[in-house]
């Protein structure tokens, strides 16, 4: 598949990564996205944010064709696939917001689910649907709806093969946002903005203890807080501190 399919562009304090063809989460587009985002790593510079959106109104979604007949070996390593992209998301030391206007089900609504923030234009639409063709979610749809808006609506969901438009998806949790088709973009740029203010050192440390506390009891989510609370602690934390005391004194 030719890489100008999927594109990434860093501006500053954003990279922005845009899906431009039909499918691009299908087996080569999530092969393309991992090695994409595992290599970001190098390529973030001053990069506060990733942000995943479309220009295209099927790019959010996976390629039926390809499952109809696939051996079950082959399907284990489809989700596998799945799976290591969601883990190259969460891996990133920094949010990763989608940008989402256009269907994005089955495999496409996992990958909205896998990002730390999504938000919605007025074209979007969610759903886990794989049951409608005798399959399942398979990158971590069942566990991440069920965070997103809760056990039995999740549950609810993907029993019926339930599609909501972008004001439900608002309702129930799975965007934070819904925003017109032509301000999508620009409200999830202002989010970066927002983002930007605060420490980098922080932001990547809140999404990794976040991340890892999911599921765990409440002692161990108390160690993952103890052991990187003081790791922060040294000259960005100390200016930081000492500005917030100076605005307060001259309030």
């Amino acid at each position: 598949m030719p890489t100008d399919h999927i594109t990434l562009t860093i501006e500053d304090q954003l990279a922005i990564l845009t899906l431009r063809r039909a499918h691009c989460i299908d087996i080569a587009g999530k092969q393309i996205l991992t090695r994409l985002l595992r290599g970001l790593h190098e390529a973030l510079g001053s990069a506060r944010a990733l942000i995943l959106c479309a220009t295209h109104p099927e790019a959010w979604l996976v390629n039926v064709a390809e499952l109809a007949g696939m051996p079950s070996a082959e399907a284990r390593a489809f989700s596998h696939n799945g799976h290591q992209l969601a883990a190259a998301i969460a891996d990133l030391p920094l949010p990763v917001i989608a940008a989402v206007d256009a269907p994005a089900l089955g495999g496409g609504c996992e990958l909205v689910l896998a990002c730390d923030v999504a938000f919605a234009g007025e074209q979007a639409k969610f759903g886990q649907i794989e049951a409608l063709g005798g399959a399942m979610p398979a990158f971590g749809g069942s566990w991440r709806l069920e965070e997103r808006v809760g056990y039995q609506r999740a549950l609810a969901m993907m029993f019926t093969a339930q599609v909501v438009d972008a004001e439900t998806a608002k309702q129930y949790g799975i965007v934070l946002e819904v925003h017109s088709s032509t301000e999508l973009l620009d409200a999830a740029k202002a989010f970066v903005q927002r983002v930007a203010t605060c420490s980098s050192q922080s932001v990547a440390a809140i999404k990794r203890v976040t991340r890892a506390g999911r599921g765990l009891p409440e002692l161990a989510l108390n160690s993952l807080e103890e052991e990187a609370f003081p790791l922060l602690f040294g000259p960005e934390q100390q200016q930081r501190m000492q500005k917030f005391l100076e605005q307060q004194k001259s309030h």
